[in-house]
């Protein structure tokens, strides 16, 4: 197998022996394993269908594993995607965390008041960004679905990582240490190696144990991740780990590192007066950011023109106090910022490009 993917902007080839195939379906498993999907459970694919790790090869390890994918991916649209839920009745879903709140959005309109939750969808497992360990994000999605959230990460080299059943978000176990690292990490800006300690903050190396057709060596993939080498509350052992964004998306304000992810989070406790959309203008390339940082954030649907400083100053002065940084916010109507629920949800506007 040959698949590809854009890595600043051209083109890599990755090949894939049988032997490599077997090696991803056996990580996936585990993962899924982990969180409750077993053989003859329906899976719902709402990821984008592609030959990364979160698409054709989730579908092809669920199916390698027993159990029963339903592949009609984030390019059929919510509304196919619910109306495909309604008929097959899946008990998990696979999907973007941005992905999974759109379906949120649009469930009303498509299934009616109540729908989403009469699904019958017991647990969704999110991957392809941060969001998923972002408490305000947690508790829409869980809420919504009335189902169990579970945080996950890898790549197509025989390594995945999930969230437990922890009541507080832990970060990701990593279930398959004997095929693929992915705790090696080093200094974003220098590349100098970290010390593997708790809380440790850097980005994440990854080396294959097993792969065969070009096998990655201490390859940086640009994830910013935190390691936790502390037991964890749910009793499983080994270290865990935290995706925190991109490295090339970290912001410093006033010396203050800012992490996109953790902005929206910080907005997302003020749904439904906001939509949780939002984009962090750049005037020039990162990380450091002259002040203020500007922010455009989507109000809700029906919140009064009256009322909309008002709500401006209220997250003005959270991020302020959550976040240390006062961003400067434009209010934009619902529906202003642009989606391509296909992909990762893009939280930083580059005016330079």
């Amino acid at each position: 197998v040959i698949t590809d993917t854009y890595r600043a902007k051209n083109r890599v080839f990755y090949g894939f022996t049988q032997k490599d195939i077997e090696t991803t379906n056996e990580a996936l498993a585990r993962g899924y394993w982990r969180v409750g999907i077993r053989p003859g459970d329906r899976v719902l694919h709402g990821f984008g269908m592609s030959m990364w790790v979160a698409g054709i090869p989730v579908i092809r390890s669920l199916t390698a594993m027993g159990a029963c994918p339903i592949p009609v991916g984030a390019e059929a649209g919510a509304e196919r995607l619910l109306l495909m839920a309604k008929l097959t009745k899946p008990t998990a879903l696979v999907c973007t965390p941005s992905y999974a709140e759109h379906l949120i959005e649009r469930s009303e309109a498509i299934l009616g008041k109540g729908g989403l939750a009469e699904l019958g969808i017991k647990r969704i497992v999110c991957a392809g960004e941060p969001g998923a360990g972002l408490p305000e994000v947690r508790k829409k999605i869980e809420e919504s679905f009335g189902a169990k959230l579970y945080d996950s990460a890898g790549v197509p080299w025989g390594l995945w990582n999930i969230s437990c059943d922890a009541e507080e978000y832990q970060g990701m176990h990593i279930v398959c240490e004997d095929s693929c690292i992915w705790y090696d990490i080093v200094d974003p800006n220098t590349k100098e190696p970290l010390e593997i300690k708790d809380g440790v903050i850097g980005e994440g190396v990854i080396t294959a144990l097993q792969q065969e057709a070009v096998p990655p060596l201490k390859y940086k993939l640009g994830d910013l991740i935190q390691i936790f080498t502390e037991p964890c509350q749910c009793g499983l052992p080994g270290k865990r780990m935290k995706v925190l964004g991109r490295a090339d998306d970290m912001l410093i304000v006033k010396g203050i590192n800012v992490y996109p992810p953790a902005v929206k989070n910080c907005l997302n406790a003020f749904i439904p007066r906001v939509t949780g959309h939002m984009r962090i203008v750049l005037e020039k390339p990162g990380p450091r950011v002259d002040p203020p940082l500007k922010l455009k954030v989507e109000y809700g649907e029906g919140v009064n023109p009256v009322n909309r400083d008002d709500l401006k100053k209220e997250i003005e002065n959270q991020m302020s106090s959550i976040l240390r940084f006062r961003p400067l916010i434009e209010l934009l109507p619902p529906g202003t910022l642009t989606r391509d629920h296909t992909k990762k949800e893009k939280l930083i506007e580059k005016k330079y490009e």
